[in-house]
């Protein structure tokens, strides 16, 4: 189980600095009110769910190697 939540968790990692690379593209060539707004309203808390989702997923993945070690 833990093993298969630090896969899903480093997929993660892997796909949000893909996606944070993209972005950092396009503010490259976008910049204007729009895109200002956007990353207020979208980009920012994105930014912020994935960094608690990651956190989140490291804690479970302790307390689970905990619980299994618990119960040998």
């Amino acid at each position: 189980m833990t093993e298969s939540l630090a896969s899903i968790s480093s997929k993660l990692n892997e796909d949000w600095q893909r996606v944070q690379r993209r972005w950092h593209e396009t503010t490259q060539v976008w910049d204007d009110s729009i895109r200002r707004q956007f990353e207020r309203e979208f980009w920012q808390p994105l930014e912020a769910q994935i960094s608690a989702t990651q956190r989140e997923m490291e804690r479970l993945a302790n307390e689970i190697s905990q619980a299994h070690r618990s119960i040998r």
